[in-house]
């Protein structure tokens, strides 16, 4: 399986036991299957896309702090992301129809989950102005 890293950050909707909650983050496709990794607290959580259910949660160390300084770092890790998210998939028994049942099961309690949206980032690297006020 193939792993794809979505370099634009994008709002997601993870499910929750209250309902959706949005974060920002990057897609990771791993196949055909679609996962966000979006840091939350201390852990980067990986969800799968069309349910928002959560697949792993991967604590923030120093060392992970330190892999992911630069954008081009924080993308490297992500593919390490997508090659434990790989394995999990490897391991799952019919891994389609776990999705679609926990779609199902979502969508009745919440509604549809809101498709991801583009979000703008780039300010966050902008160069710091000169201009003095």
């Amino acid at each position: 399986m193939e792993i794809k890293i979505n370099e634009q950050s994008q709002k997601f909707h993870l499910a929750t036991t209250e309902g959706y909650v949005h974060g920002i983050g990057h897609g990771i496709q791993v196949g055909k299957y679609k996962f966000c990794a979006i840091p939350i607290e201390k852990n980067i959580n990986i969800s799968e896309v069309t349910t928002g259910v959560k697949v792993i949660n991967v604590p923030i160390t120093i060392d992970i702090f330190i892999q992911t300084s630069t954008k081009e770092d924080a993308k490297k890790f992500l593919v390490k992301g997508g090659e434990m998210v790989k394995r999990i998939i490897s391991k799952a028994e019919n891994i389609d129809t776990l999705i679609e049942d926990a779609k199902k099961s979502i969508v009745e309690s919440f509604g549809e989950i809101p498709q991801p949206e583009d979000v703008d980032t780039d300010w966050i690297f902008a160069d710091i102005s000169d201009v003095k006020h």
